[in-house]
């Protein structure tokens, strides 16, 4: 698999040379080597924003130099840009520069640059990561959903306020006393349904079980994967999220795998204990 940041810097590239076409996620999927759903999340996790959202800003961004420079008509830049109508590139140009096209126009307008980005390696000292390799065959998980999405990071928003509605309700020790097989513990299931948009997924909030799914309850069923392991306390859901990053950057570039389709798993533990599951396949 060729260098991830080469990868990213030619996902760059593609962005930067059809801002005014139809941008194939398939395209950037096959640069990256990985699903559009992982290519997402990778995405989001190196920037900091989503693809979605780091493609709209550099049109937008680009349409307010045009406008500056060339004095385009706003009709032409709606279409050129991908929107449906001048009403909606109006609406989303002001939610983005602060200012309508129109009033751009004006002198002293203060709008926002937002450059194309730029990857580069950056040698850091080692932090080590303990893990282990789990092999499974295909098991069932039974509990409580979600649909979220990883746009605008609402699903980082999302997913905590899933957690808090669930402890609240009392619904943990219902969900738990369907447990009867490994992986034991609660499990916190992120689910990339290919039907759904690319970048919507489900979660799960599970145990997984022989038992016969109770009405009121949602099943899953997890496919016989190979996982990559990784233990760590139970922190805050910011921590987690960093955690989950280092795996994705310090560990992952180098460990000799690369991630694979399925879902990831987070397994609650006794003693505020958890693992990180993250499907993998060897390079």
């Amino acid at each position: 698999m060729k260098n991830w940041f080469d990868s990213l810097n030619e996902i760059i590239t593609y962005i930067e040379n059809n801002l005014e076409e139809e941008i194939s996620y398939d395209e950037l999927s096959k640069m990256m080597g990985y699903s559009i759903y992982h290519l997402q999340r990778l995405f989001l996790m190196v920037a900091g924003v989503s693809l979605s959202e780091y493609i709209r800003c550099r049109r937008l961004s680009k349409a307010a130099q045009e406008l500056i420079s060339q004095n385009s008509k706003i009709i032409d830049l709606a279409y050129k840009y991908g929107y449906s109508s001048p009403t909606s590139f109006n609406r989303a140009f002001k939610a983005f520069h602060g200012v309508t096209p129109k009033e751009l126009k004006k002198d002293s307008v203060v709008i926002k640059a937002y450059p194309p980005l730029t990857f580069e390696l950056s040698i850091k000292g080692a932090s080590s990561l303990d893990y282990r390799v789990v092999h499974t065959e295909a098991f069932k998980i039974v509990g409580k959903k979600i649909h979220t999405t990883m746009e605008n990071g609402i699903s980082y928003r999302e997913l905590p306020e899933f957690w808090q509605k669930i402890q609240q309700n009392g619904e943990i020790p219902g969900i738990l006393s369907l447990m009867s097989q490994q992986p034991m513990g609660l499990l916190g299931v992120s689910d990339y349904n290919p039907n759904l948009d690319q970048s919507e997924f489900d979660y799960y909030i599970a145990v997984a079980t022989t038992l016969p799914t109770p009405e009121g309850y949602e099943e899953l069923t997890i496919p016989a994967a190979t996982w990559a392991s990784f233990p760590h306390k139970l922190t805050s859901p910011e921590d987690m999220q960093k955690f989950q990053h280092q795996i994705v950057m310090d560990w992952l570039p180098s460990s000799g795998y690369q991630f694979a389709f399925g879902p990831d798993l987070e397994v609650y533990g006794k003693d505020d204990t958890l693992e990180t599951w993250i499907p993998v396949t060897e390079n």
